[in-house]
């Protein structure tokens, strides 16, 4: 054990680590390539930021249906979406997901796992949107996994008049967290300072295999684990706030949401029990009157359906058929 000396010199070694910059933050999953080999492209948002994407364009020859924005969930990058891209794409779909800053491939190196303006996360969506629209009269919906779902859904209701989308998909969406909020405010202020790195808390060991066991079974780990696109426990605690922000803010909006919206979950997701409440209580919370929750009928389904060799076919065959009737059927408000 240690004694008062030893902490007492430890001390300053800590607050040390504590308060740092996030340049270190750059920490990866481990060499090797991305999950999915896909072209990074590049748009600029208003603050002068060019931030990377990724986008899946229908092959001449299929008619166009409409343009999807999917939003990457906490420590995934854009690409991630590249199996649900491909996909809808074929059928007609634009398909465009840009990296939320401080993770994926953002250029701003040295905010990487430590940036906490969640607020910019919600403007980049309908920027994003807006520029992959390009004045285009198109049905529009936005998506998004985890993380991005809550993102997604605060953009959405952020988003007036002809710029905001027609029908919203949220997979595995965790936005009604059991944190109280006269918990988590003052605790996600807290955190603000904090830039230590979780894996340094819990160990790195730990903190991947908490990662893939949010990963539903027969994810190309190898491949995941080796991504240069992750964190791999790289983020600090101002990181983890921003998230906890997201959470905070889009408590009240599934009751202010008229159009469609269809929620996806996986049986054995483990975020689940983070939430206070079920999958039906959070869709209940949605005023629309068109709104659906689909349950993955495999029991193995876990939390990350999109990259999921066992259970994707049936979620991409959901979403397309779910979207042909709200998009290219026709949404309204």
């Amino acid at each position: 054990m240690l004694g008062r000396g030893s902490l007492g010199l430890l001390l300053p070694v800590i607050l040390a680590s504590c308060l740092t910059g996030g340049g270190r933050f750059q920490k990866r999953m481990g060499e090797g390539p991305p999950l999915y080999d896909e072209p990074v492209l590049k748009w600029q948002a208003s603050d002068k930021a060019v931030v990377p994407y990724c986008r899946w364009l229908p092959p001449k020859g299929v008619s166009q249906k409409g343009l999807l924005i999917a939003v990457p969930g906490m420590d995934e990058p854009s690409v991630d979406w590249a199996q649900l891209g491909r996909h809808l794409s074929a059928r007609g779909y634009e398909v465009y997901s840009s990296d939320l800053r401080g993770q994926g491939k953002d250029f701003d190196s040295p905010e990487r796992g430590n940036y906490h303006r969640w607020t910019r996360w919600v403007e980049d969506v309908n920027e994003f949107a807006a520029q992959a629209r390009g004045g285009r009269r198109l049905p529009v919906a936005y998506m998004g996994h985890s993380l991005g779902g809550m993102v997604a859904l605060a953009a959405a209701s952020q988003a007036k008049g002809a710029a905001a989308p027609d029908a919203l998909v949220l997979y595995a969406p965790a936005f009604v967290l059991a944190f109280p909020p006269w918990f988590a405010r003052p605790a996600a202020r807290s955190a603000q300072l904090l830039s230590l790195n979780l894996a340094r808390v819990t160990g790195p060991a730990v903190f991947k295999l908490m990662n893939r066991n949010l990963v539903s079974n027969e994810v190309d780990e190898a491949a995941w684990e080796r991504s240069s696109d992750r964190l791999s426990g790289g983020m600090s605690f101002r990181y983890v706030s921003a998230c906890l922000g997201v959470g905070q803010h889009v408590r009240e909006l599934p009751g202010r949401w008229t159009s469609p919206v269809l929620l996806e979950y996986g049986q054995s997701d483990k975020t689940i029990p983070m939430s206070q409440r079920s999958p039906e209580r959070i869709l209940g919370m949605f005023k629309s009157q068109d709104k659906e929750l689909w349950w993955h009928p495999n029991p193995k389904a876990n939390h990350d359906m999109l990259n999921d060799r066992l259970v994707r076919k049936e979620m991409l065959a959901k979403t397309s058929a779910w979207l042909d009737k709200r998009l290219a059927g026709g949404a309204s408000r």
